[in-house]
Order: C-alpha cells, then structure tokens, then sequence
C-alpha cells in the first residue's frame, strides 16, 4: 500500500506545496518517506493531527483538496452520525478552498449511499457559503465489482468538485 498516494502523486505532477495530515503517526511517517522517494521533499509538509484541528488552524487557502476519510460508518447504526461527519469534513475543506479551486471527496462506507453521501457534500457547501459544481462521479474499479443482490457492496464513492 503506498502511504501518501495522493501526495506523492502531486508532487510528481508538479505541485509546489502539498500537505499531508493524516492523525496516525505512523501513517504520517510512511508518508514522508514516500515523499523524499520523489526527490521533492522540499515541497511537501507532514501533519501528524487530526484534519478538524488543522483545518481549524490554518489559513491556508488551496487550489485542491483531497478528502480520503476512513470509513466513518461500518454499520447501519452508525450512519447518521458518519453523514454528519461528512458535512463536517466537507465544510471545513470547503472553507479552505480557494475560489476556483477542485476538492476530491471520498467515501468508503459501506452503509452511506452515494445519494446520501451527496446530499451529505450538498449540506457542507450551503453550511459554508460556496457555489459547487460536480465535475464527475468516482466509485472502485471494475476489479471490484457489485453484485445487483447487495449494492451496499458499491463502497466506495467520491465526487470531484470545481468550487467557485
């Protein structure tokens, strides 16, 4: 598993700043060494905190955000609480976000539909005052496929952005 993909990714195409935070220090440190592979460690700064605090604290705006959560719901019982943990999540990356600026939304939990975990995106772009647009719809590759007979099985799902 590449720790950082993401980050590693960007470097590579050219970004001249990526941050990573992610609260597992030791994912934050795979990270790392992931980024110095690339040669353009210089460009990449590691958080080892949780993603409300950081948001929270910085002032940063950026052109892109990538929001790759674990999964916030494994059961039933659970998703209401992970729905408001993706408007949270979504609100505070959207606060972040420059006009203009493309933010990458994800979702890995089984019990969150796509529809609910779009309304969930719809929710946090009016909670903070931002026009957004989707670019496209994400789910996992055909390697994985959904069987009709349990379409919870379709987990993962994500959305790309333009937000104005």
């Amino acid at each position: 598993m590449l720790h950082g993909g993401f980050s590693v990714y960007a470097l590579q195409a050219g970004a001249t700043l990526v941050h990573s935070v992610d609260s597992s220090k030791r994912a934050i440190e795979l990270t790392e060494r992931n980024a110095a592979l690339t040669g353009l460690e210089d460009k990449h700064a590691a958080y080892a905190q949780d993603v409300f605090t950081f948001m929270k604290a910085s002032e940063e705006q950026y052109d892109l955000i990538v929001l790759d959560p674990p999964a916030f719901a494994k059961h039933l019982s659970a998703r209401h609480n992970a729905l408001m943990g993706y408007k949270r999540l979504n609100a505070a990356g959207l606060r972040r976000i420059a006009p203009g600026g493309i933010l990458f939304t994800f979702s890995c939990s089984q019990v969150v539909s796509r529809e609910l975990f779009q309304g969930a995106v719809l929710a946090a772009a009016i909670e903070a005052g931002r026009q957004v647009r989707v670019l496209h719809h994400l789910t996992q590759p055909a390697d994985h496929p959904v069987s009709l007979f349990h379409p919870e099985g379709e987990y993962l799902k994500g959305l790309v952005l333009a937000v104005e």
